[in-house]
Protein backbone atom coordinates (compact mmCIF):
# COMPACT_ATOMS: atom_id res chain seq x y z
CA UNK A 1 0.00 0.00 0.00
CA UNK A 2 1.47 3.36 -1.06
CA UNK A 3 1.64 5.93 1.73
CA UNK A 4 0.45 9.43 1.06
CA UNK A 5 1.14 12.40 3.28
CA UNK A 6 -1.69 13.92 5.25
CA UNK A 7 -3.66 16.04 2.76
CA UNK A 8 -3.10 19.25 4.69
CA UNK A 9 0.68 18.61 4.63
CA UNK A 10 1.27 17.86 0.94
CA UNK A 11 3.02 21.11 0.12
CA UNK A 12 6.50 20.81 1.56
CA UNK A 13 6.90 24.57 1.96
CA UNK A 14 4.11 24.66 4.53
CA UNK A 15 6.02 22.60 7.11
CA UNK A 16 9.67 23.48 7.64
CA UNK A 17 11.51 20.31 8.65
CA UNK A 18 14.95 21.34 9.91
CA UNK A 19 17.01 18.27 9.15
CA UNK A 20 20.19 17.06 7.64
CA UNK A 21 20.39 13.50 6.47
CA UNK A 22 22.78 10.80 5.42
CA UNK A 23 20.53 7.88 4.49
CA UNK A 24 20.84 4.43 3.03
CA UNK A 25 17.47 3.21 1.76
CA UNK A 26 16.44 -0.18 3.09
CA UNK A 27 15.58 -2.66 0.38
CA UNK A 28 11.98 -3.77 0.46
CA UNK A 29 10.80 -7.32 0.72
CA UNK A 30 9.06 -9.65 3.11
CA UNK A 31 9.97 -8.96 6.73
CA UNK A 32 10.11 -11.66 9.36
CA UNK A 33 9.22 -9.16 12.07
CA UNK A 34 7.57 -5.73 12.21
CA UNK A 35 9.63 -2.62 11.50
CA UNK A 36 10.74 -1.65 15.01
CA UNK A 37 11.63 1.83 16.23
CA UNK A 38 13.10 2.47 19.67
CA UNK A 39 12.02 5.93 20.85
CA UNK A 40 14.07 7.17 23.83
CA UNK A 41 12.02 10.00 25.33
CA UNK A 42 11.32 10.99 28.93
CA UNK A 43 8.18 13.07 28.26
CA UNK A 44 5.07 10.86 28.30
CA UNK A 45 3.06 13.27 26.12
CA UNK A 46 5.76 13.21 23.43
CA UNK A 47 5.65 9.41 23.39
CA UNK A 48 1.86 9.38 23.09
CA UNK A 49 1.87 11.92 20.26
CA UNK A 50 4.62 10.08 18.36
CA UNK A 51 2.70 6.81 18.66
CA UNK A 52 -0.45 8.48 17.33
CA UNK A 53 1.42 10.15 14.48
CA UNK A 54 3.14 6.92 13.43
CA UNK A 55 -0.08 4.93 13.74
CA UNK A 56 -1.78 7.42 11.42
CA UNK A 57 0.86 7.19 8.67
CA UNK A 58 2.32 3.69 9.14
CA UNK A 59 0.35 1.39 11.45
CA UNK A 60 2.79 -1.46 10.75
CA UNK A 61 5.60 0.30 12.65
CA UNK A 62 6.17 -1.07 16.14
CA UNK A 63 7.23 1.82 18.41
CA UNK A 64 9.02 0.77 21.61
CA UNK A 65 9.39 3.55 24.20
CA UNK A 66 12.40 3.90 26.51
CA UNK A 67 11.65 6.37 29.31
CA UNK A 68 15.24 7.57 29.74
CA UNK A 69 18.72 7.07 28.33
CA UNK A 70 19.62 4.19 30.63
CA UNK A 71 16.41 2.38 29.73
CA UNK A 72 17.37 2.75 26.03
CA UNK A 73 20.82 1.22 26.67
CA UNK A 74 19.23 -1.61 28.70
CA UNK A 75 16.76 -2.33 25.88
CA UNK A 76 19.49 -2.33 23.22
CA UNK A 77 21.61 -4.63 25.38
CA UNK A 78 18.89 -7.25 25.84
CA UNK A 79 16.81 -7.22 22.62
CA UNK A 80 17.46 -7.67 18.92
CA UNK A 81 18.52 -4.34 17.40
CA UNK A 82 15.60 -2.20 16.28
CA UNK A 83 15.46 -0.99 12.69
CA UNK A 84 15.79 2.62 13.80
CA UNK A 85 16.38 4.61 17.00
CA UNK A 86 14.91 8.03 17.76
CA UNK A 87 16.70 9.83 20.62
CA UNK A 88 15.77 12.86 22.64
CA UNK A 89 18.90 14.69 23.81
CA UNK A 90 17.75 15.89 27.22
CA UNK A 91 16.88 12.81 29.29
CA UNK A 92 17.56 11.69 32.86
CA UNK A 93 20.08 8.99 33.88
CA UNK A 94 21.81 9.08 30.46
CA UNK A 95 21.45 11.87 27.96
CA UNK A 96 20.76 11.22 24.30
CA UNK A 97 24.37 12.15 23.56
CA UNK A 98 25.62 9.57 26.06
CA UNK A 99 23.35 6.92 24.52
CA UNK A 100 24.56 7.85 21.05
CA UNK A 101 28.20 7.61 22.16
CA UNK A 102 27.48 4.17 23.65
CA UNK A 103 25.77 3.02 20.43
CA UNK A 104 28.71 4.16 18.30
CA UNK A 105 31.20 2.28 20.53
CA UNK A 106 29.29 -1.02 20.20
CA UNK A 107 30.38 -2.80 17.01
CA UNK A 108 27.07 -4.68 16.69
CA UNK A 109 25.30 -1.34 16.25
CA UNK A 110 27.70 -0.01 13.62
CA UNK A 111 24.92 0.17 11.00
CA UNK A 112 22.08 1.15 13.35
CA UNK A 113 20.19 4.19 12.03
CA UNK A 114 19.63 6.94 14.57
CA UNK A 115 17.60 10.14 14.45
CA UNK A 116 17.96 12.80 17.12
CA UNK A 117 14.54 14.31 17.84
CA UNK A 118 15.09 17.19 20.22
CA UNK A 119 13.56 20.46 21.32
CA UNK A 120 17.05 21.97 21.19
CA UNK A 121 17.81 24.03 18.08
CA UNK A 122 21.32 24.77 19.41
CA UNK A 123 24.00 24.53 16.72
CA UNK A 124 26.43 23.06 19.27
CA UNK A 125 24.06 20.09 19.77
CA UNK A 126 23.73 19.61 16.01
CA UNK A 127 27.51 19.68 15.56
CA UNK A 128 28.10 17.24 18.42
CA UNK A 129 25.70 14.62 17.06
CA UNK A 130 27.03 15.16 13.55
CA UNK A 131 30.51 14.26 14.85
CA UNK A 132 29.04 10.99 16.13
CA UNK A 133 27.75 10.09 12.65
CA UNK A 134 24.11 10.88 13.23
CA UNK A 135 21.79 10.23 10.30
CA UNK A 136 19.34 13.01 11.08
CA UNK A 137 18.65 15.81 13.56
CA UNK A 138 15.07 17.08 13.81
CA UNK A 139 13.85 19.88 16.04
CA UNK A 140 10.56 18.76 17.59
CA UNK A 141 7.59 20.38 15.85
CA UNK A 142 5.05 22.44 17.73
CA UNK A 143 1.79 21.06 16.33
CA UNK A 144 0.44 17.54 15.86
CA UNK A 145 -0.04 18.20 12.13
CA UNK A 146 3.67 19.00 11.84
CA UNK A 147 4.53 15.89 13.86
CA UNK A 148 2.45 13.78 11.46
CA UNK A 149 4.34 15.30 8.54
CA UNK A 150 7.65 14.48 10.26
CA UNK A 151 6.46 10.90 10.94
CA UNK A 152 5.40 10.52 7.32
CA UNK A 153 8.76 11.82 6.14
CA UNK A 154 10.67 9.46 8.47
CA UNK A 155 8.62 6.47 7.31
CA UNK A 156 9.42 7.26 3.69
CA UNK A 157 13.13 7.35 4.51
CA UNK A 158 12.82 4.11 6.45
CA UNK A 159 11.24 2.47 3.40
CA UNK A 160 8.06 1.66 5.35
CA UNK A 161 5.03 1.52 3.07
Amino acid sequence: MEMTPPTHERRRSEVPLPTFAFFHRRTSGMRERPFTVLYAEDEEDDIIFMKKALRAVAPEVDLVAARDGQHAVDYLSTHPPPDWVILDLKMPRRSGLEVLEWIRKESRFRDLKVTVFSSSPEQSDVERVRQLGIEEYIVKPISFAELQAVAWSMCRRWGVR
